[in-house]
């Protein structure tokens, strides 16, 4: 699933996507790209990231998405949202979904969102309220390594 920086947000009562994949190269996001980085400077983030304040990256699509799409405002609001990149959004659904599904992400995901601290390997609360963002959002993030649960059903259930 190497879309590490394409961003999926859904509710999580009833499974569905509040939108589009918003994909890598999208750049619907610049405008607050720009303020960012006229406030702040484009390497305002690094040290604690170890990425510049970008389009490319999940934070700002995520930024656009709560100001652009009010369904996505509104499941946050009403704590309903989760977001993931694409290997977070199949892991959930393999896993059972709204029936139990594991809201994960490895590292090396999760340092391409410009949420997780490069030095902690943990998601960094000073990052997320930078982008005004709510850690109940963002999946637990473990080795990959790790297991990532079973699959709820179809020919390969439970393996």
């Amino acid at each position: 699933t190497n879309q590490r920086e394409s961003t999926i947000v859904w509710d999580k009562i009833t499974g569905e996507p509040l939108n589009n994949s918003v994909v890598w190269c999208d750049a619907r996001n610049g405008v607050q790209v720009h303020k960012l980085n006229s406030m702040f400077g484009q390497n305002y983030l690094r040290e604690k990231c170890g990425l510049p304040i970008a389009t490319y990256f999940s934070a700002t699509k995520l930024v656009w998405l709560m100001e652009n799409v009010p369904q996505v405002k509104e499941a946050a609001e009403q704590d309903r949202l989760l977001f993931g990149t694409v290997d977070t959004w199949l892991v959930w659904n393999l896993t059972g979904g709204t029936k139990g599904g594991r809201h994960l992400t490895d590292v090396t995901n999760a340092s391409r969102t410009m949420l997780m601290n490069i030095n902690t390997l943990e998601w960094d609360n000073t990052l997320i309220e930078f982008f005004h963002l709510s850690s109940s959002i963002l999946p637990k993030i473990q080795p990959s390594s790790s297991d990532y649960g079973s699959l709820q059903s179809g020919s390969l259930a439970g393996k």
